[in-house]
């Protein structure tokens, strides 16, 4: 039965059907919070000099105590010329499937420019980097392993497969674009981004020239204050690729405390579907904010079909960012002689 769920979710990680998601790109319930992955015109967004970020992802323990875990690391700094803004950063994934040892390896570079045109400020960005996959072979099974008298998979056996490879690597490049504007007392967002642009090649086998599809990112969000306190901020996600999709949907409540360490209390509700498809998850996200740092945590609790053939499955995320304060002097003070 535990065999049967690993191939399951396998086939879910390798987009074996048209309606799986994303093949095998990396995705997080707390979007926003890891935005390197999110979109590289999103790289310098924020009112510090260097901003770090990390996030962890563990989900399917239950099928035979072999989660998938997705970990990232990113970091971006603002250099500021006069009125102008060039961005750079790194950002470092690490996606494993503990159950054949499956692992997707991301190193990127990217640069974002900001503009202010029109009332609203224009972010435009650039990302590039290596990526590498890597799964042992000799823990998985092929038809050719099929033992008939014994009516299982025996994996002493040749496999036969000579067009297949445990590991590769390829050059991946995405673009993006950003947009904020403050509208009266409101912050509104928006950004797009199209990842693969370059549609490198994906494959296991060493003889087929299969490439990446490319995939297209949309994202928004507004802040509206309720009061003094408390901020509305309902954001929105949506990415495709080919007929696979991914859209999320849902709201933070941010409350500001007018403590000097712990400035901020967040807790919000989002929900993720297919366009397409059935329905997925519903996921509580709860956060703080303590000087400079950002603390979020965030629980999937699936509805899918999925959820009657593997008990209590779960997700989780955590998620984290240091912003260092900005040096740039907001006032300049001209002193005057006095007469």
């Amino acid at each position: 039965m535990v065999k049967a769920k690993v191939i399951l979710v396998l086939c879910v990680l390798l987009g074996a059907g048209s309606e799986t998601l994303l093949a095998q790109d990396i995705h997080f319930s707390q979007f926003y919070a890891f935005n390197q992955n999110l979109n590289p015109a999103k790289i310098g967004d924020h009112h510090g000099d260097m901003r770090l970020e990390g996030i962890y992802r563990n989900q399917w323990r239950q099928i035979g105590n072999q989660p998938l875990t997705t970990t990232g690391i990113g970091f971006d700094k603002a250099f500021r010329y006069y009125n102008h803004e060039i961005d750079g950063g790194l950002m470092i994934v690490r996606d494993m499937f503990s159950g054949f040892n499956t692992i997707c390896n991301k190193l990127m570079l990217s640069a974002a420019y900001e503009m202010r045109y029109f009332g609203s400020d224009w972010r435009f960005g650039f990302q590039t980097g290596i990526v590498t996959n890597s799964t042992d072979l000799t823990i998985q099974t092929f038809p050719n392993q099929w033992n008939y008298p014994a009516g299982e998979f025996d994996i002493t056996l040749p496999n036969g497969e000579d067009n297949i490879r445990g590991s590769q690597m390829y050059l991946d490049i995405n673009l993006g674009m950003a947009w904020k504007k403050q509208i009266g007392k409101l912050k509104a967002e928006a950004g797009a981004a199209v990842n693969h642009i370059n549609r490198p090649k994906d494959t296991y086998f060493s003889q087929v020239a299969e490439r990446r599809k490319m995939r297209g990112v949309f994202h928004g969000q507004v802040d509206i204050p309720l009061n003094q306190q408390f901020n509305l901020i309902p954001r929105t996600f949506w990415t495709w690729t080919t007929r696979a999709n991914d859209f999320l949907l849902g709201s933070n409540l941010r409350y500001k405390t007018g403590m000097s360490n712990i400035s901020y209390l967040q807790a919000g509700c989002y929900y993720r579907h297919g366009v397409n498809r059935n329905m997925d998850a519903v996921y509580p996200v709860v956060g703080i904010t303590y000087k400079a740092f950002e603390l979020g945590f965030s629980y999937d609790v699936n509805i899918s079909e999925l959820k009657t053939g593997i008990k209590r499955p779960s997700t989780f995320e955590v998620s984290l960012s240091y912003i260092v304060p900005s040096s740039r002097v907001k006032y300049q003070i001209i002193p005057c002689d006095r007469y």
